[in-house]
């Protein structure tokens, strides 16, 4: 009951005065393993194999490469590309010497080749790249939600795919969104910025039960009102994987997992087996995935009115102060306090609002200034 004893997770704490033990519970797994994340494409470019070692609960923020491998792509016809450690742990293709082809198949295979410790291969089985269709469309609906101020909308992103030759029968989507937020004083010089934040959820869906290769309002992504993502201009960049069934499984356990135990410990579920195995001892534990997947892509953009989206300088007021005719003897000016508005009062006195929080007056401490390439795409 291996899964067991990941999930059940119990929190203790033992309380003497004003004083708390922090509880980190122990598992019966092993703390020193294998650890595989990696996909190679049909796209020109690098592919990146990343080798780790897994670390107890208790070291989760810390990485451990597992370097001086020697990591390699086999296809079908025998062909190896070998991959180069570009960084610790971290292990790529060659764009000159290997693209990934949809239909091929593709196996990757690592020695450890290190000194001073036991020789170990590891591989996985023979993966074909599946083509994956075009995202037929990418679109959104406003949802409104009772609040204390009336109603809100947030807003659900669908998307759309089918494949008519029927053979890509199981996907999964990432997405990266970008928006632009700008700060409404009128004395910050650095007041328009971008976010840009990749997906952390997971998405997956089969049609392998199915009659027909048709994926129709699949609810990709929600957003809430209580962000400022929609108040100017808003997009999201949807990647669509073909996978095959296992790897379908893989991440629909993961998801399942992930689900319910939230990320409390951020624990690598060790329940869920991967497509790597220890050629010198089977029962040997894995953990991560091998992918091999046919890649498109699609964009949209919102720039439309959403009731109830949140103010983010709301709070920027708050402990503000008025100062009159002039600056000079503002001290901690830039470093404590902060401009924000400025203006005259009577007779044409001069006046500035000061800020206790920086983020209120340079939008670059929360995103760039830079404006993303693709911004006026829909233009």
């Amino acid at each position: 009951m291996r899964i067991l004893r990941i999930l059940v997770i119990s929190i203790l704490g033992v309380l003497t005065g004003n004083c708390i033990t922090p509880f980190l519970p122990e598992t019966e797994e092993e703390k020193d393993l294998l650890v595989v994340k990696g996909m190679i494409t049909d796209l020109y470019g690098v592919n990146t194999i990343k080798l780790t070692r897994s670390v107890p609960i208790d070291r989760k923020n810390q990485e451990r490469p597992y370097t001086g491998c020697t990591v390699k792509i086999i296809d079908d016809l025998d062909n190896t590309y070998l991959l180069k450690e570009n960084r610790p742990g971290e292990y790529v293709t060659s764009p000159e010497k290997f693209q990934g082809m949809t239909g091929r198949k593709y196996k990757l295979t690592i020695d450890n080749n290190r000194p001073n410790e036991l020789r170990r291969a590891y591989e996985s089985g023979l993966i074909e790249m599946i083509q994956v269709p075009q995202i037929d469309s990418i679109y959104y609906e406003k949802t409104d939600l009772d609040s204390y101020f009336g109603i809100i909308n947030g807003c659900q992103i669908y998307l759309d795919t089918h494949d008519p030759l029927n053979k890509c029968r199981n996907y999964r989507w990432e997405f990266a969104e970008t928006w632009e937020f700008h700060i409404p004083f009128n004395a910050v010089e650095h007041d328009t910025c971008w976010v840009s934040k990749n997906s952390e959820t997971i998405n997956v869906k089969s049609t392998s039960l199915m009659a027909v290769d048709r994926i129709t309002r699949f609810p990709l992504y929600y957003i809430p009102p209580y962000t400022d993502r929609l108040k100017v201009k808003y997009s999201i960049l949807v990647t669509q994987y073909s996978i095959d069934e296992q790897e379908y499984d893989y991440w629909a356990k993961v998801r399942n997992i992930t689900e319910e135990v939230g990320s409390l410990y951020d624990i690598t579920p060790t329940s869920v087996p991967g497509n790597i195995y220890c050629i010198n001892d089977p029962a040997e534990t894995v953990l991560g995935y091998f992918s091999v997947s046919s890649v498109c892509s699609k964009r949209i953009f919102i720039k439309d009115t959403f009731t109830g989206v949140m103010d983010r300088y709301m709070y920027c007021e708050e402990g503000s102060k008025r100062v009159t005719g002039t600056l000079d003897g503002v001290s901690g000016l830039g470093s404590q306090w902060f401009v924000l508005e400025t203006g005259f009062g009577a007779f044409g006195i001069p006046f500035w609002i000061l800020s206790r929080f920086e983020d209120c007056s340079d939008c670059r401490m929360t995103g760039t200034e830079v404006e993303p390439p693709f911004w006026h795409d829909d233009e």
